[in-house]
């Protein structure tokens, strides 16, 4: 048989993290980027367009949550299965990864439905964006089945060791949402070209046309993912014909990883909501400066999921193969190369912060305050990304209960409680709280710096290999 595995694709441990993760890594820019011009597109609108978006992302964030940490579940189960070469098992859990995915899209689809017409008013919003708000967070809502199929899919591929299928179809989705947002967004318009002019069709939906655009690439990633898992020669490539029922015993095991990472995920988006009230109780331009400086930060944090990824996948594998000096390797190493590669990106964006807010709104207030918060989200970015490497690790390991409390103490003690202090207490606005979001993520990476060098993050099993991180 074939190796099944991904932890012989390098000479080093460094090459085969190099090679595993760099489709993960450029995914996650190419998501960035459409990212940022799906901002942009929608900033041209105005302040309050940004903020009926702003308001509804951490709610979209936490019920997103669950899909990932299913995702996490099948992720740990798949590297496993893979890494001790019990293939058929593997292939099991891609059949009930998909039963179980499509339950839950539908679940998180009633509830997104259920609480449109109220996300805006509990949140805070100012009544100026109720409407675009509303009608933003229930188009989102449809698409919920197809994105949460698109996020559990693309994990499996990874888990299997094939970044490169997720970031082909990534690319194509992110090329959906932005021509749609072309024609959906604005009004029909003259385009000019040299000294001809030709009309444009546009649907004029402002917000709304954004929503459209961006629950349709939902559907096109899900339904190529969908034949990948069919037609792809991959470990874990499936027949139509097979048993697609939950079994207790193998959805235990990923549930015993998926309660922890939904509960994290849920700690810290219930603490984003809370944040975005507080933010709300500002103004429209804390929300618009908060929403411009967070999609320009995900240049930076994104490449890190894809670091991630590939930490759950090799570490998961290696475990699996009881390839312990392999694990304890490729931890330090995804910490090392990650931490090079973000001070890399962070330092320029440090500098350039203000240009590179100026392109996403002509709002000179805008611009000035999110210049400052994109500094400081640059300076503290290396250390945040640890916390988000060191994630992938614990999930590959089964370690799901240390980012769980990290987290739970991270969100609340240090960023909500400082960001309302700072808030209502001495009114320091917009930059107060973005400087309590700085000190929340270096605490929590530099607590990461020594659970790694701990070795607590590993089975108790592994103990017998006397393998210990430097």
């Amino acid at each position: 048989m074939s190796d099944v595995t991904v932890l012989n694709l390098g000479k080093t441990p460094a090459t085969t993290v190099l090679k595993l993760s760099w489709p993960a890594i450029t995914e996650q820019c190419l998501i960035s980027m459409a990212s940022l011009i799906d901002t942009a597109m929608v900033s041209s609108l105005g302040p309050s367009a940004t903020a009926a978006v702003a308001i509804n992302v951490s709610t979209i964030w936490l019920l997103e949550g669950f899909s990932t940490a299913l995702s996490a579940g099948f992720m740990y189960v798949i590297a496993h299965s893979l890494g001790e070469r019990k293939v058929t098992y593997a292939k099991r859990a891609v059949r009930e990864a998909l039963t179980s995915t499509i339950i839950l899209g539908l679940i998180l689809t009633l509830i997104v439905e259920l609480m449109s017409p109220f996300l805006c008013t509990w949140l805070g919003g100012a009544d100026e964006i109720y409407q675009s708000a509303r009608s933003y967070i229930s188009i989102i809502g449809f698409g919920m089945l197809f994105k949460s199929l698109t996020i559990v899919l693309s994990s499996i591929l990874r888990a299997a060791g094939n970044t490169k299928i997720p970031l082909r179809i990534n690319i194509i989705s992110n090329l959906v949402n932005i021509i749609g947002n072309f024609f959906l967004i604005y009004g029909t318009r003259q385009i000019y070209l040299s000294q001809t002019s030709f009309t444009i069709f546009g649907a004029n939906l402002g917000v709304s046309g954004a929503a459209y655009a961006t629950t349709f690439s939902h559907i096109v990633s899900c339904v190529l993912l969908l034949v990948s898992i069919y037609i792809a020669q991959t470990p874990i490539k499936l027949r139509i014909k097979g048993d697609y029922r939950i079994t207790k015993s193998l959805l235990s095991r990923v549930l015993k990883i998926s309660f922890p990472v939904a509960a994290e995920r849920t700690a810290l988006c219930f603490g984003q909501i809370a944040l975005t009230k507080i933010l709300s109780s500002v103004g429209t331009i804390a929300l618009a400066v908060h929403q411009l400086a967070n999609q320009c930060e995900s240049i930076m944090y994104l490449p890190a999921y894809g670091f991630a990824s590939s930490a759950t996948t090799l570490i998961g594998q290696s475990l699996g193969a009881k390839e312990f000096k392999k694990t304890d390797a490729f931890a330090k190493t995804l910490f090392i190369i990650n931490t090079i590669f973000m001070v890399a990106l962070c330092v320029p964006i440090f500098i350039f912060s203000k240009n590179i807010i100026s392109l996403f709104t002509p709002s000179t207030e805008t611009i000035a305050l999110g210049s400052i918060a994109l500094k400081i989200n640059a300076a503290t970015e290396p250390l945040f990304t640890l916390t988000v490497v060191m994630g992938g690790i614990c999930r590959g390991s089964g370690d799901v209960k240390f980012p769980l409390i990290l987290s739970l103490c991270g969100i609340w003690l240090l960023r909500i409680i400082p960001a309302y202090i700072i808030t209502n207490i001495f009114a320091f606005g917009i930059i107060g709280i973005e400087l309590a979001v700085g000190f929340d993520v270096s605490i929590r990476g530099l607590i990461c710096i020594l659970r790694l060098k701990s070795g607590k993050w590993k089975p108790s099993y592994t103990i017998a290999d006397n393998s210990k991180i430097a």
